[in-house]
């Protein structure tokens, strides 16, 4: 018995050059290609060294690497580089993260592909799942993992969920993440291949009926601490992370430690883990660390009064986007109708509170108007205070 929750897991859906809140970084690394469609049929759990996962050419250009560099490592970026580099079980010194990146490629992926995501919020990055379009741009490692999302910089690793576990959910919707049609059976979800790769079969975007072979770089030798300080030895043994979500903390602190880790211990809300159990590791399991550095055990905290939540203004949407944003913003909608134009005939033309905070878990009133000759409707945005 783990205690994992028996239930779907609700996952973001990210489209092709979609900004999610709270990426890491806002500017023209590369927004992919929109494909309109998976180019291939088969879905689930694959390993990184599996034909077809990926979409490129000999002349691919959808990433910029050096601009990442460039951002990582600027003057007042320390916090950031820290957390990208924790997220994703590198050394933080600089060298680290420059030879890190330098050792990626740059693809897309050929279908949707369900990853594990970080934004970056409050000195930390901050996993979800997500579900990222197919022509997303990506940069894979040496195993043939997604480690890094392109147009944000977001670090990606290997998603704990498998894809007929999970259901998504579109948000952002007014904010570029246009919304497609995922087929569950073709959602993949790429595991790390059991040795370093040379090369990589991919779809040829330029005609997908081809494949082509792109050559990876050499594995990078990412050993070190943060800068200013060496917590590894140039010739420290990597050891894998174990996968310890769902046990207990005291069973999960003894993996870590006969494999030789120091166990530091932060608790976080996880409502898919029972309270007490593990969440996590940062670095995630299945990466590597070095014999003797620190990995942060994510244990699940009690469950806390919910407090308040901002009501997102929804007037203008359609019925089933309102829905959305309500319900997304941890909100109960309730939906009436009356007349309207036929310009506003579906769309929500009222609610009730129409901003500010509430408490979580509190009702919110929606208006629809729906078309009806020769009924006086309500125009506009008005909210029938006037």
């Amino acid at each position: 018995m783990t205690g994992l929750a028996c239930v779907a897991r609700t996952v973001a859906a990210e489209a092709v050059g979609y900004l999610a809140e709270d990426a890491f970084f806002s500017g023209g690394l590369g927004d992919g290609l929109k494909l309109g469609r998976n180019l291939t049929d088969q879905g689930g759990s694959r390993k990184g060294n599996e034909q077809g996962l990926y979409g490129g050419s000999a002349e691919i250009d959808v990433c910029d690497p050096d601009l990442l560099i460039d951002f990582l490592l600027r003057a007042g970026n320390g916090k950031k580089k820290a957390a990208w580099a924790k997220a994703l079980g590198v050394g933080a010194k600089n060298k680290n993260v420059r030879k890190f990146v330098k050792s990626l490629t740059e693809v897309v992926l050929a279908n949707d592909t369900l990853v594990a995501n970080h934004g970056y919020k409050k000195g930390r990055a901050n996993r979800y799942d997500a579900v990222l379009e197919a022509g997303t741009a990506v940069l894979v490692d040496v195993f043939g993992v997604p480690r890094v999302k392109c147009n944000c910089g977001n670090p990606l690793a290997v998603s704990e969920h498998e894809p007929g576990d999970v259901k998504v959910e579109f948000k952002g919707k007014g904010k570029g993440n246009k919304e497609w049609k995922v087929k569950k059976d073709q959602v993949v979800r790429v595991e790390k291949a059991e040795q370093p790769q040379k090369s990589l079969t991919v779809v040829d975007v330029k005609d997908p009926d081809e494949q082509v072979e792109i050559d990876l770089p050499e594995d990078p030798d990412l050993t070190g601490g943060g800068d200013g300080e060496s917590s590894e030895s140039p010739s420290a043994e990597l050891v894998e992370i174990p996968q310890t979500r769902g046990l207990s903390e005291a069973d999960a602190t003894q993996q870590l430690e006969a494999v030789g880790l120091v166990v530091e211990t932060r608790t976080v809300d996880d409502p898919d883990v029972s309270a007490g159990l593990v969440a996590g590791t940062e670095p995630e399991g299945g990466g590597t660390a070095a014999v003797g550095s620190t990995v942060t055990l994510l244990v699940a905290a009690e469950p806390t009064d919910p407090g308040t939540v901002t009501v997102p203004n929804v007037v203008g949407l359609s019925q089933a986007a309102a829905e959305q944003e309500i319900n997304g913003a941890g909100l109960v909608a309730a939906v009436s109708t009356a007349p309207a134009s036929a310009e506003q005939a579906g769309l929500v033309i009222q609610q009730e509170p129409t901003g500010g905070e509430a408490a979580a878990g509190s009702t919110v009133t929606l208006v629809v108007g729906v078309e009806s000759v020769g009924e006086e409707f309500i125009g506009g945005t008005d909210t029938g205070t006037g």
